[in-house]
């Protein structure tokens, strides 16, 4: 239970994570990881080092407290969130680890300041805010039944195939005995791979429509950014066909909007993947339209079976900027956005789908990092 005069105390104090956020999650951080080295198995360590992690801890708990008398606004990103956590197969029993180290982090950072009245209530907070998460996600762990469904599942390569000189696909196969389960177009898978005595996650986008035959994944090699990436990197060179890798069923709800009968898709680069199980799904191109810029024609990833799928409703912009005109010819009125990819171009993309008065509620997102926009 959280008190009222408590619920004041966080309200009060929340400017603190908008301003510190990064510093004091980074604290958190590093405590945690020394005294239970085993969550690292968890975490993408490179989201760490860039500083994407504590930045995005920092929002989640910034908002709740802002919002501590009405969580109910968050429960969108909490589904965001919690639909990672169980991908990544996060339990109810690390919450009260995570917990007592954000408390120490934030006591650290405050020195003298932080009272026992303010780290009680943000303990309160805590509290409530992981009771939310772990009735969430408990109910998606419900939801996939047989409980080897909730964890790691063996999957063997059927098929691994270079789509661009940067991008491969595989299609994997249940190798437990156990059932494909279905998914939303849209939606992602974990893999998991070992290196250096540790376990590394990752998410990619599921890129064709469920067929109960074999999931299929696109995954991009990270070689021209520092640091490089250590777990699609690896995949690509030591990973082949009949080889086994570990992967969790299905998750996230970046999904098509059922009530919409027009979509519009736009794509930066490696964002066509989970637009690709979206477009899959579809049997004719009327009410579609498809928006894909990259750098140039032969790093537009599935462009052949979307040029025979949609014909004129695809549009490739290779080495051009997609401009106001080009949106406004392009995007028909009260249709349903899915914008996926680099998160400079997606807000870039977002603020002229407003100006041309687009309406926020019809823009869905999809971003391969964690989210940044509040806690700098």
């Amino acid at each position: 239970m959280i008190t009222e005069e408590q619920k004041q105390i966080v309200k009060s104090t929340a400017p603190l994570l908008k301003e510190h956020g990064k510093e004091i999650t980074s604290i958190f951080y590093k405590k945690m990881f020394a005294a239970h080295p085993e969550l690292l198995n968890y975490f993408n360590m490179t989201n760490q080092e860039i500083g994407t992690q504590p930045l995005a801890l920092a929002n989640t708990v910034y908002l709740a407290a802002e919002n501590i008398e009405q969580l109910e606004v968050l429960l969108p990103q909490v589904k965001t969130i919690a639909h990672k956590h169980r991908s990544l197969t996060i339990k109810a029993e690390h919450y009260p680890i995570v917990g007592e180290y954000l408390l120490k982090g934030i006591a650290e950072y405050l020195g003298d300041a932080a009272t026992p009245e303010i780290l009680d209530a943000w303990g309160a907070a805590y509290g409530i805010i992981a009771d939310i998460f772990i009735e969430v996600e408990q109910e998606m762990y419900d939801a996939l039944g047989d409980t080897r469904n909730q964890d790691f599942i063996p999957f063997k390569i059927a098929n691994k195939q270079d789509v661009t000189p940067n991008i491969f696909t595989l299609n994997l196969v249940r190798d437990d005995g156990g059932k494909l389960l279905d998914f939303s177009p849209g939606q992602y898978i974990s893999l998991r791979v070992k290196l250096d005595q540790l376990f590394h996650n990752r998410q990619y986008s599921l890129t064709k429509a469920f067929n109960n035959q074999y999931y299929q994944v696109a995954i991009k090699r990270e070689n021209e950014h520092d640091p490089a990436g250590v777990v699609s990197n690896h995949i690509y060179e030591n990973y082949q066909i009949g080889d086994t890798i570990l992967a969790t069923l299905p998750a996230g709800d970046f999904t098509l909007n059922a009530t919409n009968n027009q979509h519009t898709f736009i794509a930066g680069g490696i964002g066509i993947t989970p637009i690709a199980s979206m477009i899959d799904s579809f049997t004719k191109p009327e009410g579609l339209e498809l928006i894909h810029c990259v750098r140039s024609e032969e790093y537009a990833a599935f462009s052949k079976d979307f040029q025979t799928q949609l014909g004129a409703h695809y549009h490739q912009f290779a080495g051009k900027k997609l401009t106001k005109a080009d949106i406004e010819k392009l995007v028909p009125s009260g249709s349903a956005i899915y914008l996926c990819g680099p998160v400079p171009f997606m807000q870039e993309v977002e603020a002229l789908l407003l100006e041309l008065g687009h309406m926020r509620t019809n823009i869905h997102f999809e971003a391969f990092q964690p989210a940044l926009s509040l806690v700098k």
